[in-house]
């Protein structure tokens, strides 16, 4: 069988959710029928909370997926997020193909994925691929799939989801099993014979890059490309859908890249990405390079322990690391002075001097103090008008004219990129005049309200 969080049927009044929360406490998540990708999904953890959250969770799973049903289910406090892949055969049969650890996230949406999972045990492999199996040979499911678990630190699992589809970090998979994922599933399509994978070899780590300032609160950033160097080397694979010059669309998902790399254990995996990252260049666009390269560094990454709730815990300290933006680099110029540069050999990182190239191959930035706001914000307090700082829709808007508001309130809530982002106001006063409406949509720098001190 598949072990199931405690959850409802389809609700539809905030009444349902208290009566829930009687019975099981909090926290709870609401969650959209139709979501997934951590959309249509919150969290409450206070009653106060209820009816915001069902608002917005409704409006996401309407806005994403068609459908604005939504249902409860228990809250797990960081949890890890496994999933296993499987490959329905036209025989009937269904392949398992091991787990992937999918836990560091920011907003519910993955960041670094690898496989195998650094604390699942053989017998927790064996358990989750069986329930996994399961549920396909349930509904007579045909190829590639992805179901996806909550693994409790006791090393109980249960049910999250299953994605009928490749899914973004199948590379890691493919590269641990020596398999192509996207060949099988076409094999079944086919009608064809599929052979099992091998067994599992190595380690494989992704780094999902995406267009994102992460000093933000991962804002999505929609830009253009002014350059882009790629990594590349022994065990390193780039699935990219950027080039050099390339504008940043703000009606899609802010995905720019994956970069993946294969070693013989998991430490030599984590020093080869770390390398491979040091060498990744993207000028123009804020990335989540820079947060990644401070996750695979933290001891919580090195001993395998990073749950679910790992990145939002500790945001305030990547915050802090994080340079304030990322800057073009100079025209290089030839020097007979020597540099030292970071050069894997074997999957250990050495530091060598090289000459020739002045300037540093890593990314300059100011180290000023963050502004410490996982809520987007623009506007300088002594301007009377709040500026959206992106391209998006305005879903909702919380303020009218006369309004008094404080630093740091919401104003109204944008839509860029398949995330909602909360503009706040940038200081104390009344608001004199509403430049925008909801269901409309608003550019980057234009205003969105005006705010008068008192």
């Amino acid at each position: 069988g598949v072990p199931l969080t405690p959850g409802t049927e389809p609700i539809s009044s905030a009444s349902e959710v208290r009566a829930f929360v009687r019975e099981r406490g909090l926290p709870v998540a609401i969650k959209a029928v139709a979501g997934g990708g951590g959309r249509g999904l919150r969290v409450v953890r206070d009653e106060g909370e209820i009816e915001q959250a069902l608002e917005t969770a409704r409006r996401e799973g309407h806005l994403y997926f068609g459908n604005p049903d939504v249902y409860l289910e228990k809250y797990l406090d960081d949890p890890k997020h496994v999933e296993i892949q499987v490959v329905g055969t036209c025989t009937g049969e269904v392949l398992a193909l091991g787990e992937r650890d999918c836990s560091v996230q920011r907003r519910h949406q993955k960041l670094i994925e690898e496989a195998p999972g650094p604390t699942v045990t053989p017998e927790i492999r064996g358990r989750m691929e069986e329930s996994a199996v399961a549920l396909a040979r349930s509904v007579g499911y045909k190829g590639a799939g992805t179901v996806e678990f909550l693994l409790a630190r006791d090393g109980s699992h249960y049910f999250l989801e299953m994605n009928t589809r490749i899914q973004v970090e199948h590379p890691v998979t493919e590269m641990v099993r020596d398999c192509d994922l996207v060949v099988m599933q076409i094999l079944v399509a086919a009608g064809e014979r599929v052979e099992p994978a091998g067994g599992i070899r190595g380690h494989a780590i992704e780094c999902r890059i995406n267009a994102e300032d992460a000093r933000a609160g991962f804002r999505p950033a929609a830009a253009r490309i002014a350059r882009l160097h790629e990594p590349s080397g022994p065990g390193v694979r780039v699935d990219s859908g950027v080039r050099e010059g390339y504008t940043i669309a703000s009606e899609y998902d802010s995905l720019m890249a994956k970069l993946v790399v294969w070693g013989r254990d998991r430490e030599q995996a984590r020093r080869r990405i770390l390398r491979a990252l040091a060498e990744y260049r993207v000028e123009g666009v804020p990335t989540t390079i820079p947060a990644a390269r401070w996750v695979l560094e933290r001891p919580e990454f090195v001993s395998g322990e990073c749950g679910t709730a790992f990145l939002e815990r500790a945001l305030p300290e990547l915050l802090e690391a994080l340079p304030e933006q990322e800057l073009p680099e100079p025209e290089q110029e030839m020097s007979s002075e020597p540099r030292r540069v970071a050069v894997e050999v074997n999957g250990r990182l050495y530091r060598v001097a090289v000459f020739g190239l002045q300037g540093n191959p890593t990314v300059r930035a100011s180290r000023s103090k963050p502004r410490i706001a996982a809520r987007a914000s623009t506007g300088h307090g002594a301007d009377p008008t709040l500026r959206s700082p992106i391209q998006g829709n305005v879903l909702r808007v919380v303020v009218a004219e006369g309004d008094a508001v404080r630093k740091g309130d919401l104003v109204c809530v944008v839509e860029a990129m398949k995330m909602e982002n909360e503009i706040l106001a940038h200081r104390d006063g009344t608001v004199t005049k509403v430049h925008v409406t909801a269901g409309g949509s608003v550019s980057a720098g234009a205003p969105i309200v005006d705010v008068v001190s008192q």
